[in-house]
C-alpha cells in the first residue's frame, strides 16, 4: 500500500504495524510512501500507521493465503497547528477552537467547551492515571477537502455514512502516549451547521476506538 500526506505526495518514515500482533514486527514507508509487510494470511487484520506529528490511522485488510493484498491509500493528517491552552485551575468556562476549515461543503470550526470546575486525568498505557491541570488542546478535522475519505482515522462500518470527523487531542496526553483523557463532567463539542441539517433535528455522533 501507500501512505500519503494531505497534498497527495508520498509520506516517508511512517511506521506500519499490525494491531494486536507485535510478533509480526513492523515496516516503514519508503520515500514515495509505499510499504510492504509480510503477515500470516487467512483473515482480516488491522494495520496501524504512525508518524510523529501526525494523527495515527488504522485500516482493515484481508490477508489471503500465499498471496498479496493491496490496501487502499491512507492519508495521514498532521495535528492542527493551532493550540489552545486550557487552565483547569481557574473557576471559569473556557473554549478551545481549531483552525477554520473551508472546502466545497462550506466553512466550519471545531470547538470544545470546558465548563467551569472541570477536572481531567489521562490514562497511561499501563492503566495508571495522572491528573492534568493544564491542557494544550487541538481540534483537527479529518474530513476537509477531497482527500477526506482516505484521511479517516479508521475504516467506516457499513452502517455509518461519511460526513464529518475530527480529532480532539491534548498535547500532554499525546506526548505521554496516553490511551485517553477523562473528565469529571461532560465537555461540549460544537461545530458549525455547515451541512445544513434541519434546525432541531437529531444528529448522531460517535467516536473511534483505536484499541478494539
Amino acid at each position: 500500500g501507500r501512505v500519503l500526506a494531505k497534498n497527495g505526495t508520498g509520506l516517508a518514515g511512517v511506521k506500519v504495524t499490525v494491531l494486536g500482533h507485535p510478533e509480526l514486527g513492523q515496516t516503514t514507508t519508503r520515500a514515495d510512501g509505499g510499504y510492504d509487510l509480510a503477515v500470516n494470511g487467512g483473515g482480516p487484520l488491522t494495520l496501524e500507521f504512525e508518524r510523529d506529528g501526525y494523527i495515527p490511522a488504522q485500516r482493515e485488510a484481508i490477508a489471503p493465503w500465499k498471496d498479496f493484498a493491496n490496501v487502499d491509500d491512507v492519508v495521514l493528517v498532521a495535528f492542527d497547528p493551532k493550540v489552545t491552552p486550557v487552565d483547569l485551575t481557574t473557576n471559569r468556562a473556557q473554549v478551545a477552537t481549531g483552525t477554520p476549515v473551508t472546502d466545497g461543503d462550506g466553512t466550519r470550526v471545531a470547538s470544545v467547551l470546558f465548563p467551569a470546575g472541570t477536572k481531567a486525568e489521562m490514562v497511561l498505557p499501563n492503566g495508571q492515571t495522572k491528573p492534568l491541570t493544564t491542557l494544550d488542546v487541538r481540534a483537527t478535522e479529518f474530513t476537509a477537502g477531497p482527500e477526506g475519505p482516505e484521511a479517516m482515522p479508521g475504516t467506516l462500518p457499513p452502517s455509518t455514512a461519511y460526513t464529518y470527523a475530527a480529532e480532539l487531542s491534548v498535547d500532554q496526553a499525546v506526548a505521554a502516549g496516553a490511551t485517553e483523557v477523562r473528565f469529571d463532567r461532560p465537555v461540549i463539542n460544537y461545530v458549525d451547521n455547515f451541512l445544513r441539517f434541519p434546525v432541531g433535528g437529531v444528529v448522531p455522533t460517535g467516536y473511534y476506538d483505536r484499541a478494539d
